[in-house]
């Protein structure tokens, strides 16, 4: 296929989803709070399309939701197939892009300063039962370095604590920690710009996993193969993409922190609440008859399964120096972060060893807590052979293999709580080696004749076999 130039913003994503049946409208009145989050579970369960609600009581802002769900629609966001994924993201981000600044751009159709800031104008939901309030769960944030300037675009929760004030949750390594531990011993706040519903590249690049250092915008840039447009923003010294729906402008208060939690994470828990720094919001704003656009968290399936997880394939791909990987796949059981399944063409006894060392050493993998490397004959996509192939080429005292002491998830909610507390989230990782032992000798695998599966493969619909429901 050839390459398609991403959706220049947000709206254009929307047709292209609504072309392609992507993207399905809910018109039935809703409640903002509870009843829209146990929309999205029912819908994610049965992996269904990306939602816009239209109908949200108390609001006229639509509500879109779960739009990098799938595989399929991560692929139409970056202007790929799901097949070419990992060879286009590894091609598009050798050249990074710089962004370009403009005087102006739809995100400055209204203006609303001071105290005439209200983010209860938007329809920022509760999403789950014991969530500690309403959250925003698809945010670029922007920030830069008080002394070099180099700027981090990135996604963190944000609870809304009141009309003005966002809650931030950012382990330590997190970019945006790092930019504000240097505004903090200059004795200053840190700018902190919030870019709601923006161009799909953007999402993408911002979940991503990218080193210190590197801007996401200019990922982004090379993933659209043209650079991404900003204006300055009103009150504070940033840019922000001109596209955008909605933009919050604000800062870290250097002093205030305020009980952030609970809320139900992409890890499928709630987590713990904690002091935490707060965004104190001083201006907002937006485009004509805005869209805002959020993510459903929970448990898996969701959009960061994809967002974090296809990054991370990606890179391990792209940065593992030894050759014979054949497939990487971040599983969505595992939240896109936590489990990893590898093929290899194995070379030679303890050769899988030696690549599960080289993958979770890449900066990409470091959240990957198990690892799990499979023969060249287990699709890594398909949970029942990974399975087989724990179960009958796994002998666990000479198979498995513990790493301990090493970077892991804040969000982790196997860590101690002391652990999930001070953000420090230290892990043990675990490499299982699920290829055959002295292949040579390994028994055969058991499977029909291959021209007679071809021609099973080539004919099925004539055979008239409706599909089960899966379960």
């Amino acid at each position: 296929m050839p390459y398609k130039m991403p959706d220049a913003d947000l709206r254009e994503f929307l047709h292209r989803l609504e072309r392609e049946g992507e993207l399905a409208h809910v018109r039935r009145p809703v409640e903002l709070n509870y009843e829209i989050g146990a929309i999205c579970r029912k819908t994610l369960d049965l992996r269904g399309p990306a939602l816009c609600f239209d109908a949200i009581k108390g609001h006229t802002i639509p509500l879109v939701v779960n739009l990098f769900a799938t595989r399929r629609r991560y692929a139409l966001a970056i202007g790929t197939t799901p097949e070419e994924i990992h060879r286009h993201w590894s091609e598009r981000t050798e050249k990074p892009i710089e962004p370009k600044v403009v005087k102006t751009g739809p995100c400055k159709d209204n203006v609303i300063l001071g105290k005439d800031v209200d983010l209860g104008k938007f329809p920022i939901p509760i999403w789950n039962e014991l969530d500690g309030g309403p959250y925003i769960t698809l945010p670029c944030h922007i920030t830069k370095h008080p002394v070099n300037g180099s700027r981090n675009a990135s996604m963190y929760r944000g609870q809304v604590h009141d009309s003005r004030t966002i809650g931030l949750l950012a382990a330590p390594y997190r970019h945006i920690v790092l930019h504000r531990t240097e505004a903090l011993k200059r004795g200053e706040p840190l700018p902190v710009a919030i870019a709601l519903g923006v161009d799909p590249a953007i999402t993408v690049a911002s979940a991503a996993g990218f080193p210190y250092g590197v801007d996401e915008l200019t990922m982004a840039g090379a993933l659209r193969d043209e650079p991404i447009e900003l204006v300055r923003c009103e009150t504070i010294p940033l840019e922000v993409p001109a596209s955008a729906e909605i933009v919050l402008e604000g800062e870290i208060d250097p002093k205030e922190l305020r009980g952030e939690g609970l809320f139900g994470e992409f890890t499928g828990y709630y987590g713990i609440k904690h002091p935490r720094p707060v965004i104190k919001i001083k201006a907002i704003t937006h485009r004509n008859n805005p869209i805002y656009a959020a993510s459903y968290e929970g448990l898996p399936p969701h959009d960061t399964a994809l967002l974090q997880g296809l990054p991370i394939e990606t890179e391990i791909l792209r940065l593992c120096p030894l050759p014979g990987i054949q497939k990487v796949h971040v599983t969505e059981g595992g939240g896109g972060a936590f489990n990893c399944v590898i093929s290899i063409k194995k070379q030679f006894e303890g050769f899988g060893k030696m690549i599960a060392m080289a993958a979770l050493g890449t900066w990409g993998a470091r959240y990957v807590k198990t690892l799990i490397i499979v023969d060249d004959d287990v699709d890594p996509f398909d949970w029942t052979q990974v399975e087989w192939a724990l179960a009958t080429r796994v002998q666990p005292h000479r198979d498995v293999e513990i790493i301990r002491d090493v970077v892991g998830c804040i969000l982790d909610p196997s860590l101690s709580l002391q652990e999930r507390r001070t953000g420090h989230s230290r892990t043990s990782k675990m490499i299982i080696d699920a290829t055959k032992y002295d292949a040579a000798e390994f028994e055969i695998p058991c499977r029909p004749k291959q021209d007679m599966m071809e021609k099973i493969n080539r004919e099925w619909v004539e055979y008239a076999i409706p599909a089960g429901n899966g379960r």
